[in-house]
């Protein structure tokens, strides 16, 4: 078992989820307490410029996971792709931010491998050679403190704001950028992408409308 933090970035549609940039502040206070080693791993079909772009943080490597199965989104593919690289790289601590992409597959990897998962966490602390982390509970009004009981790898979620993305500490040359090609059997991905929600455009045609309603102010 390495002794490693590995911090799963978000991405979606070619663009980095910012939120990770404080996971990775988080994860480098780790880091610097523990002595363990911090590494970055990014999903998605061809993510090279991303992986470019958080090879600049003070990172270890970054692994670019890439599989054309990955290019949008599931659940089902994330699984089975963070379950093969996890189970061949076997860190210590697996962080991601809490977020609702997040919300959705990390319980599904986490029991997959077996594992347990402390997610909505809002801060941590050493306490001997054991990590706590704190949760809010019953909207903030409680707070717990949370440690793993299991064997590693262990898995949990920092919510957002928590920690400072501005505050993530840069290297001082590029992390190395190890590219993985995942072999994903499309049959198993059982779930199909939809199109992203869009917005509408913030107007309304009253020129079709037999009877215009006026509440308030009125519509001159």
């Amino acid at each position: 078992m390495a002794e490693t933090i590995l911090v799963v970035v978000e991405q979606r549609e070619g663009k980095l989820n910012r939120v990770s940039m404080e996971t990775l502040t988080a994860a480098q206070s780790i880091a610097a307490e523990t002595g363990w080693t911090l590494e970055a791993a990014l999903l998605g079909g061809s993510v090279d410029a991303m992986a470019q772009e958080i090879a600049k943080v003070k990172v270890g490597k970054v692994y670019a996971l890439q599989s054309p199965q990955l290019e949008r989104y599931t659940a089902d593919a994330y699984v089975a792709a963070l379950k093969q690289f996890i189970s061949s790289k076997q860190p210590k601590l697996v962080l991601m931010p809490h977020t609702y992409q997040v919300r959705d597959f990390a319980p599904k990897l986490a029991a997959a491998l077996g594992r347990t998962l402390i997610s909505d966490s809002v801060a941590y602390r050493k306490d001997g050679d054991k990590l706590v982390f704190t949760r809010q509970m019953f909207q903030g009004k409680f707070a717990a403190d949370v440690s793993f009981s299991c064997d590693p790898p262990h898995f949990a979620t920092f919510q957002a704001g928590s920690y400072r993305g501005d505050k993530v500490e840069m290297g001082a040359s590029p992390a190395a950028i190890e590219k993985v090609a995942v072999q994903l059997d499309a049959g198993a991905i059982r779930v199909k992408p939809l199109e992203i929600f869009k917005e509408a455009k913030q107007a309304v045609d009253l020129t079709q409308a037999e009877i215009i309603v006026s509440v308030g102010r009125g519509i001159k």
